[in-house]
């Protein structure tokens, strides 16, 4: 199949995925490329060809492609010897969000050299060191270095009586243990071998007794920069600390105005533009990242301090499908795909 003006492969887990991830896509598209969807299995590297999914005379077909002059890459967890070896084929940084699931140790690490007001304090899990930070912060996050969408995120807090409660997805606890005694063995128990970071518990500003977040999403656009697409907030449900299985998403002004005057509003948006785009600036020194899109999920305090609470490598795309006119979203990754199929990116 030939195309005079280029091909974008999107790269996706399994093929269940590649309709509804490749049609998000093909409504925003606006570029001369050609868009199709194909999974690592779908490549075949002795013929040079992938068979991918795309739309002719407005029907979904399977074809035969040669190797596209970009890749974008939304398979969570891609093993890097797949991309490199894309690489060989389609050129040096033709293929971006080479690395989507982030170490959430690692993006700390990075980030406290510059932001560090900004960060709670974050350590690896230690299980001889555990009992002495609740003692210390009296409420701990206990989350998979690998983790994505609040899974297995455990909260534990250290009450004035000596109990420890320890909560999945909820305040209430799934715990409760009478002393810190058996506190390090259930902890211990409960991670198992998953590698884990502790987080400081941040108390975080409610809207009507309900958690919120508050989630930026920086993509670069068609001229190969940094910039905040929109600023979004997940509001969880009554009695829940995990935005990720949220009860209503929208607009962050909208859950802000509720909060606070407009001066101060647009003081909190600007800041969570300008913390979000040094938090792009920081992560783009890692050249084996190569992004194109990631978001950051912070947070405000009961004192309205903003917290970075973590970065997403592979934003959750179908959150802002309950948002209207945010095909952005979707648009500005193809936009960023043709300046890549054209132009050198200045920050590789």
């Amino acid at each position: 199949m030939n195309n005079n003006h280029g091909f974008v492969g999107i790269l996706v887990a399994n093929r269940n995925q590649r309709k509804y991830v490749l049609q998000q896509y093909l409504q925003t598209n606006k570029t001369n490329m050609k868009l199709f969807c194909f999974t690592p299995h779908s490549i075949n590297w002795k013929n040079k060809s992938i068979v991918g999914l795309h739309r002719s005379n407005r029907k979904w077909a399977l074809s035969k492609f040669p190797f596209p002059q970009v890749v974008y890459n939304r398979c969570y967890d891609t093993h890097q010897e797949l991309i490199e070896r894309l690489e060989t084929l389609i050129g040096k940084d033709k293929c971006f969000n080479r690395i989507n699931q982030f170490n959430k140790h690692e993006v700390h690490t990075n980030l406290s050299r510059w932001l560090f007001d900004y960060l709670p304090v974050t350590v690896p899990f230690d299980k001889e060191n555990a009992l002495h930070l609740l003692e210390v912060h009296k409420v701990l996050y206990f989350k998979p270095v690998y983790g994505h969408k609040g899974k297995g995120v455990y909260r534990v807090e250290m009450k004035n009586s000596g109990e420890i409660h320890i909560g999945l997805y909820y305040f209430a606890p799934k715990i409760i243990l009478k002393d810190s005694k058996p506190f390090d063995e259930t902890i211990q128990k409960l991670i198992g071998s998953t590698p884990y970071i502790i987080q400081k518990g941040v108390h975080i500003r409610q809207l009507n007794n309900k958690i919120f977040d508050i989630r930026a999403l920086v993509q670069k656009n068609d001229k190969g920069l940094w910039s905040v697409t929109n600023v979004v907030s997940r509001i969880a449900h009554k009695g829940s600390y995990n935005t990720s299985i949220c009860e209503k998403a929208c607009l962050s002004v909208e859950v802000l105005k509720r909060l606070y005057p407009p001066d101060k509003v647009n003081a909190i948006i600007q800041s969570i533009y300008n913390l979000s785009l040094r938090s792009a600036e920081i992560m783009e020194e890692n050249k084996i990242h190569h992004l194109g899109e990631f978001s950051v999920d912070f947070a405000l305090d009961n004192d309205d301090h903003i917290w970075i609470i973590e970065l997403n490598g592979k934003p959750q795309k179908d959150l802002y499908d309950r948002i209207r006119n945010q095909f952005a979203v979707y648009k500005r990754p193809i936009q960023y795909a043709q300046y890549l199929h054209t132009h050198t990116d200045p920050y590789r």
